[in-house]
């Protein structure tokens, strides 16, 4: 008997170890399909060849015309300039357009300050059938000083050359075309004042199309519309094939250093989408914005956005009306997601309802208390604070092993990339390993519920603040309170352990892109501050983890600490 007790003993606790094991695994998997499901978005169009069908957009064939244009730096009032300036006309008429140059050398103002020079815009129009009101599709020509300004923004004027092509060899639209090919953005927007205070066509646009870039590759977002652009957003969905959008951006646009044509043409009350792509950020305004070093993809994605934009705002009636406001996200891969601001302040107060009577909830079930919850809030403060300045120190630890600056380090994606998953890998291991601890002193739910306490204070301050970027707090936080009010009532592990992984799931799918897109505008030189909201997105991962045996809940933490680690050293190598 004592021989049979030895021998079942070890058995049952190699079951055990498998179990959990398992799960770890599965949390593991989940968060890696979940990933990969949130980064679907951001596929965009396949591109097409020279020999595709003349009606379809080609950026290889959008890229001859690049190679005409962007060779060298055309900033304003140089030499390189005027050439540019004349092969575009010429290309509009050999496309069959009468285009024009707007001259204008006064009542301009660079940056707040006269202007002493000629900006020269160049204009065309593309009569419709039964013209409402106007689309004009808008890029700017010039480039700075030292840069040849091949994604910023010859790669939105070989765009608009293709689509012209397309649209005249085509069935005409209902509505006009206008093609303004700004001048002297680069130096405050001033062909976009030349026009909008001076040019009669002005008075016919019913909606902008303005494409960008801050960046040589990734997807063409819609990062920025006007107010009342209820009726734009539910366009836009139904017009693009590849529709990317997040109103967030329109936010931390706001908060940093730039402007586009279409904030003026904003401020004269126009209607407009501006769409640009962000990534690959060491070319941007230097020399490195290069033919060679543009993606083609990106080409492609901008023409297709175009394109279909045009199509389907030219065949419908452009009369302005007075629409609500809404924010608009991606979820799901390429589906837009908008609802009006209205109704922020209504899911705001629902959010705190929701909260309170979970607490209540789980304090009527036993499962929480209002110190534990407190406490669980507190160490979430401190995490995001942790995870600022250690992130901020692995970063000038990597400088200084390696005697980088830290602008070069963010200036090339292949070294700046890795490295900032080395450190979300480290953050997350030392984070985990914390939690460990924290799971010891107080139920994982207390836990959990304290952490959301953070994200729901955040809903309020967005909700009021931020409205655009409300959308990113609020939904991860619904559903995860949804989830903890499920896992009250149920009593099977398994089911908890389901009902835990949902979360992960939804949490992972959801905030993935917008980390994402956060990153590629912030860059590795802001990696405090992204570690921080890394922070504030883990706590998703808790009621999983407190599914794991005490025991146990170390594996996590030491594989998170293993892969941050190795990938710090192969950059470091490299």
């Amino acid at each position: 008997m004592k021989e049979e007790l030895r021998r079942t003993v070890p058995i049952s606790e190699r079951k055990y170890l498998l179990a959990n094991v398992l799960y770890i695994f599965a949390i593991l998997v989940t968060c890696i399909i979940a990933v990969y499901l949130g980064f679907l978005q951001f596929r965009g169009p396949e591109v097409k060849p020279l020999q595709a069908n003349a009606e379809q957009f080609s950026a290889e064939r959008a890229l001859r015309y690049l190679e005409n244009f962007a060779i060298s730096p055309h900033p304003v009032g140089s030499p390189e300039h005027e050439r540019v300036r004349d092969y575009l006309v010429n290309a509009l008429e050999g496309l069959g357009l009468s285009p024009e140059i707007q001259t204008v050398a006064d009542s301009l103002f660079s940056w707040g300050e006269p202007f002493d020079g000629i900006v020269e815009n160049i204009l065309a129009r593309i009569p419709g059938q039964n013209s409402s009101q106007a689309i004009m599709l808008t890029a700017h020509y010039d480039s700075e000083h030292n840069s040849p300004g091949a994604a910023d923004d010859g790669a939105a004027v070989a765009a608009i050359l293709e689509t012209v092509r397309i649209l005249q060899e085509g069935e005409p639209l209902k509505n006009d075309v206008i093609i303004l090919l700004s001048d002297g953005e680069e130096l405050g927007l001033l062909g976009a004042q030349a026009f909008v205070n001076e040019h009669p066509w002005v008075h016919d646009i019913g909606i902008v199309l303005n494409f960008e870039a801050r960046g040589s590759e990734g997807p063409s977002v819609l990062f920025e519309t006007n107010e009342h652009n209820e009726r734009l957003i539910e366009e836009f969905a139904k017009g693009s094939s590849h529709p990317i959008a997040h109103s967030f951006i329109s936010d931390l646009y706001r908060m940093m250093p730039n402007e586009t044509d279409l904030t003026l043409y904003k401020s004269h009350g126009m209607y407009g989408l501006n769409f640009a792509f962000f990534e690959g950020t060491y070319g941007y305004h230097s020399p490195e914005d290069s033919i060679e070093n543009l993606s083609i993809k990106s080409l492609q994605h901008h023409g297709e956005n175009m394109l279909e934009l045009v199509h389907h705002f030219g065949n419908m009636e452009l009369e302005a009306k007075e629409d609500g406001s809404s924010l608009f996200f991606n979820l799901f891969a390429e589906k837009v997601v908008f609802y009006g601001k209205q109704y922020v302040i209504p899911i705001m107060i629902a959010a705190i309802f929701l909260f309170i009577l979970t607490c209540v909830h789980g304090i009527r079930k036993q499962e929480m208390t209002t110190a534990r919850i407190l406490f669980g809030f507190l160490f979430c403060v401190l995490s995001v604070a942790f995870s600022y300045f250690a992130a901020e120190g692995l970063l000038k630890l990597y400088s200084a092993l390696t005697g980088s600056d830290l602008w070069s380090i963010g200036a090339y994606p292949k070294l700046s990339n890795p490295l900032f998953i080395s450190i979300l890998f480290m953050i997350a291991a030392l984070l985990t390993g914390a939690y460990s601890f924290i799971l010891d002193a107080i139920k994982g739910l207390n836990f959990f519920m304290g952490s959301l306490l953070g994200w729901l204070i955040l809903i309020v301050v967005s909700s009021f603040l931020y409205q655009d970027s409300s959308y990113i707090f609020v939904w991860p936080y619904l559903f995860a309170l949804i989830g903890v009010n499920v896992f009250l009532r149920i009593k099977k592990s398994i089911m908890k352990k389901v009902v835990s992984l949902m979360i992960v799931i939804f949490s992972c799918l959801f905030i993935t892109p917008i980390m994402y897109l956060v990153y590629v505008l912030l860059t590795i030189h802001y990696v405090g501050v992204l570690a921080a909201a890394f922070a504030l997105s883990l706590v998703f991962i808790i009621p999983a983890f407190s599914q794991i045996s005490r025991r146990y809940l170390s594996i996590f933490p030491a594989f998170l600490l293993l892969s941050g680690v190795l990938t710090f050293l192969l950059v470091w190598s490299h």
